[in-house]
Parts: C-alpha cells; structure tokens; sequence
C-alpha cells in the first residue's frame, strides 16, 4: 500500500471522527436542552427539537406506566396534565452524567419537587434517541416504587411472616 493511500484512510479516518464528536456534542446539548425547554413556562419550545415522528414513553408498572406519547400527545397531555398534575410546583431536575455516541444520549437525573403528596424527589434515566440530527424518542426510567407511594398514595403491605412485617406490628 502505498504512502499517500495510507495518508488517505487516515485522514478519511480522522473527518470522520471529528464528525462524530460533533454529533456527540451536538445530541448531549440537544438532550440537555429538552427537558429545561418542556418544564418550562413555553414548553412547546421544546417540539422544535423533536422529529416529525417523534415518541415519548414512561417506563414502569403504575397507571401512567408503558403509554406510547407521540409529538402532539406529549406537549398537549403528558406535561400539562400528567406532569403539571403530579408536580403542580414543578419539578427541579439536575443532570448528574450522561452517557452518549452517535446515535443516543443517556441522561441520568435527580429531581427535587414537591408532589401532590408531599416531597418527591426521585432519580431518573432518560434516554434519547436520534434521527436526522432530531430527537426521535425519548424513554424515561425512575422508582416507579416511588411514584406510586408518593405522588398516588399507595401503601407498601409488608409480607406475613416477614422481618418487615414484624417490625409494622
């Protein structure tokens, strides 16, 4: 192989990455920026990030659990309703680490807030990700355990016989 094919592939090789950093980059503030945009006073500002197609899910096992929201469902229900109806003073979310490549962002989360039930202040995963430089999905994780003792009201019932169990008594 020659030198100059040589001196080609590599500087083939380093374009390429120097692109990739940048979409690294440009998805980590993309990713950053989504959530302050749809907690927000205008949290349509938000949708501009979005893709078309774009799809948000809450992961868990409660009654807002596993519900695919696309674009419009999102911005019109999830955050005024669901959201604003938990967390009627908001919510404060600080980025802790984000884990990231080309095609996604893993942001990880605490929230600082106080629900409809008292203080609520839960870890979170959200991973994002994208398609033509747009966010196409975003998947939130967090205790769902405690979503559903403190912002529903439901109650942990310790097991008969169990160590727990003996203590409630």
């Amino acid at each position: 192989m020659s030198v100059k094919v040589l001196g080609l592939l590599l500087a083939s090789f380093l374009i390429a990455s120097c692109d990739n950093n940048n979409d690294v980059e440009k998805n980590k503030k993309m990713a950053g920026d989504f959530l302050d945009l749809a907690l927000s006073q205008n949290p349509k500002s938000a949708q501009a990030l979005t893709h078309p197609d774009f799809t948000f899910t809450f992961m868990g096992v409660t009654e807002i659990s596993n519900i695919s929201y696309d674009r419009d469902t999102y911005f019109d229900d999830w955050i005024p309703n669901v959201v604003g109806g938990l967390l009627p003073d908001g919510i404060t979310l600080t980025t802790t680490d984000m884990i990231a490549d080309a095609n996604g962002v893993a942001v990880i989360m605490e929230g600082d807030a106080e629900g409809i039930n008292g203080e609520y202040d839960n870890k979170y995963v959200f991973v994002y990700k994208f398609k033509n430089g747009l966010i196409h999905t975003v998947t939130e994780y967090n205790s769902d355990l405690l979503v559903a003792t403190r912002l529903y009201k439901q109650k942990l019932i310790p097991i008969k016989g169990s160590a727990a169990a003996e203590k409630a008594n």
